[in-house]
Order: C-alpha cells, then structure tokens, then sequence
C-alpha cells in the first residue's frame, strides 16, 4: 500500500476515466461526503457538463463551474473560488455546481485552453481554503478533461473488472503523464477503485493480478443495490445505507488512501 494523500501532502484528487459507466460520480460523492463525515472541511467540483453530482445536491441554477472557466477565459475571474461556490450543501461541504450543460459548445477548445492558467489558480486558492478538493470529471479525453487533470496534484481512477479497461487504464496513465509536463509539476495517479466489484465472477482474481501489473494500489467496492437507491433519494451512501458492504468499502478507501 503507497502512502496517503495526506501523508504526501496532496490536497486535490480528480476523480476521471475516459470510459462512462464506471462510477465516477457516485465516487466523487462517496468519497467528497465521506471526508466531509470524517471532519475535513471538504470542496466537490462538478466538473462534468452533465451536471449529474449538481442535479444531485439540487444545484440546477446560478454560478458555478461554468462561469468560472468563462471568466477565466476573459480574465475576468473572480479573486476567490467563494464567488462560485455554493455553501454548505451538507455539513462542512461546499460545491462549485455546473449548470452549464452546453459549456463545451459555449467555450470551444480555445476558450477552455484559455481559461486553463485562471482556473489552475482558483483550485490552487481552493487547496489553501479547504482539507481536500475532491473533482467530478466526464467520461471523455478532451480538452475540458485535460484541464481537470493538470488542475489536480492526483487522480483516482475508478474501474470495472473487465478487458476494455485494462486499455483504458493504460490510455488514463499515459493522459496523465502528458497534463502532468503541461502543469511542469508531478501529478500522481494514487490508486484504483474498482466498483461494482463480484467476488463469484470467476475471472475476477485474473483481472486483479493484471490490474496490479500497473503498480499502483487498488481498491474494492462491491456491487450494491443501496448505491442506486440511495442516489436517487437524494441521500448519500452514508446517509441512506451506513453499515452497507459499499460504505464500509468506501470508507476503507478514505481511510487507507487519504487519512492514514
């Protein structure tokens, strides 16, 4: 097992995969509620256009993601990411929401590439104001991903057990070596968590001794239908389903990945 983030020091952890369906939102918000169950004064940012963690918290209006990454484009961006923000979403939780769902179209490439060094500040800011800095990212390896990533000091990489991402996980590796020489600083993919993870599926020991291959530690969520349930109550892991198989797992891996 590698050291914690926070024994290395690393505030900030985007949540990606360029590949859907995996669970990178329902990850982003186990692990942003848990830290923020846990003490830490914590920032979820939705940082996909589909806005699923924003629909989430009932974040459908106002200032967010969106307008920061316009008005970093322009110059324009606030001193503080407080102008962006939404408060106490739960205790000691606050959002950047996007509302934005046409912000790809809106920005294009060029906007997003110049909104980049504006937005890398408003996180950096962010990292001083909060324990950790937990980022929701789309399932694509587009520009808007990229900037996510060199925005980040880690990445967790949620996965299933199966052979498309055996590719995927090496395509994410190489991906964020790039952002990493963009941001001219080390962004360190720190571990895997494999959700919807099935003990009785035969192949699965097979698919953890290649997953291991890649040298960089691994976690397990197990297949539960109180995840689903539970979201759409509007009720967190920890909330609708505590002594759950699935929040104990999770919470393993806020213990072991970012606390120890």
């Amino acid at each position: 097992m590698s050291a914690s983030l926070r024994s290395l020091g690393l505030k900030s952890v985007v949540i990606a995969n360029q590949k859907g369906g995996v669970g990178k939102t329902t990850t982003a918000l186990a692990l942003g509620t848990g830290l923020a169950r846990s003490g830490g004064k914590v920032l979820l940012v939705d940082g996909d256009p589909q806005g699923n963690l924003s629909l989430f918290f009932g974040a459908r209006e106002g200032r967010g993601f969106g307008e920061a990454l316009s008005e970093c484009a322009e110059g324009k961006a606030a001193q503080r990411i407080d102008g962006y923000v939404r408060k106490r979403v739960r205790q000691r939780l606050d959002l950047l929401p996007c509302t934005k769902r046409g912000l790809r179209g809106e920005l294009g490439d060029g906007g997003i590439r110049a909104a980049a060094p504006g937005f890398r500040s408003l996180l950096a800011e962010a990292r001083a104001s909060y324990d950790w800095v937990v980022v929701d990212s789309s399932p694509s390896d587009g520009v808007l991903e990229r900037l996510l990533l060199s925005s980040c000091e880690s990445v967790i990489i949620p996965l299933e057990f199966q052979l498309f991402s055996v590719a995927g996980l090496e395509a994410m590796m190489d991906d964020v070596e790039s952002c990493s020489r963009e941001a001219g600083r080390p962004i360190r993919v720190h571990s895997l968590v494999f959700t919807k993870a099935e003990n009785r599926v035969g192949r699965v020991d097979e698919y953890r001794r290649i997953f291991s291959s890649f040298r960089v530690p691994i976690f397990e969520v197990c297949k539960s239908e109180y995840i689903p349930r539970t979201i759409e109550r509007s009720r967190t892991i920890w909330e609708g389903a505590p002594a759950s198989y699935a929040a104990r797992d999770y919470g393993r891996i806020i213990e072991k990945a970012f606390l120890e």
